[in-house]
């Protein structure tokens, strides 16, 4: 069970996170989804509202992909860590796109029952992302 419940929350960050397709949520996801954890991008609830979101992301942050460094799996609990990477290209709060590659770490912990994602904690270094953007100076 935990080799199948690895294998979708690759699927998710390969083929949604990465290749926008939203398509597969239907097949993976719980459509009342629940999300945990983010202060940046905010939590969204229900697998529609995080197919707009990620939707809107991908138009701002062109070419995102996400490399994944770790996946472990127990049960219906399955937590990775990750790296992701895109390019600036449309307004993000409030900063104009620049065109820069930007790139920041993050850690995950997905519940998958009955082979659906029910839900989603996470954190991502949002201080490298708002560095990166020059909204907030590199720490000394």
């Amino acid at each position: 069970m935990s080799e199948a419940n690895k294998a979708i929350v690759r699927r998710f960050y390969e083929e949604v996170m990465s290749q926008g397709n939203m398509n597969l949520l239907d097949e993976i996801m719980a459509s009342d989804f629940k999300d945990h954890g983010e202060t940046l991008f905010g939590s969204p609830q229900g697998r529609d509202t995080l197919k707009q979101g990620i939707t809107a992301s991908r138009a701002v942050f062109g070419d995102l992909h996400v490399q994944l460094h770790d996946v472990i799996a127990d049960g219906e609990m399955v937590g990775v860590r990750g790296t992701m990477r895109c390019t600036h290209q449309g307004e993000f709060l409030g900063v104009s796109p620049s065109g820069n590659e930007l790139s920041w770490n993050g850690l995950a912990l997905f519940r998958i029952v009955d082979g659906k994602i029910t839900e989603r904690w996470f954190n991502s270094d949002s201080l490298s992302i708002t560095q990166q953007l020059g909204l907030v100076a590199p720490l000394a």
